[in-house]
C-alpha cells in the first residue's frame, strides 16, 4: 500500500482512530448535553471546592497552614461563598504568590 512499511502503516492508522474517536465524542456532546456534566465532573477531581471544604480538608493542602485554613472557613462564614477562586486573595495571608501556589488545589463550584 503506497510502499509503506508495517510501522507506517500502523501510525497511520492510529491517528485514524484517534481522530474518528475524538470526533465521536464531539459528536456525542453536541448531541447529549448531560455528557458535558460528566466531563465537568472530571476537571475538578483532585481539587477541593473551595465552598465545601472543611478544616481537615483545607489544612491538609500543601502549603495552607492551619490559620489560613481557619482563615477561609471564617471568610466563607463572613462573606458568604467564594463566587471565584481569586477572592482567596482577599484572606489576610494568601498574595499573588501564595494564590499561585494553592489555586491548582480548588475550585469554585
Amino acid at each position: 500500500m503506497f510502499g509503506l512499511t508495517l510501522e507506517e502503516r500502523r501510525v497511520i492508522l492510529f491517528f485514524i482512530c484517534a481522530a474518528l474517536t475524538g470526533a465521536g465524542i464531539s459528536a456525542a456532546l453536541k448531541l447529549n448535553s448531560g455528557i458535558g456534566q460528566i466531563v465537568r465532573v472530571e476537571e475538578s477531581l483532585g481539587r477541593l471546592n473551595l465552598n465545601l471544604a472543611g478544616y481537615e480538608e483545607l489544612s491538609g493542602v500543601l502549603g495552607l497552614s492551619p490559620g489560613l485554613a481557619s482563615s477561609i472557613i471564617a471568610y466563607r462564614r463572613d462573606h458568604g461563598p467564594f463566587r471565584e477562586l481569586e477572592e482567596l486573595k482577599n484572606i489576610k495571608g494568601i498574595g499573588e504568590y501564595r494564590y499561585e501556589k494553592l489555586k491548582g488545589f480548588f475550585y469554585v463550584e
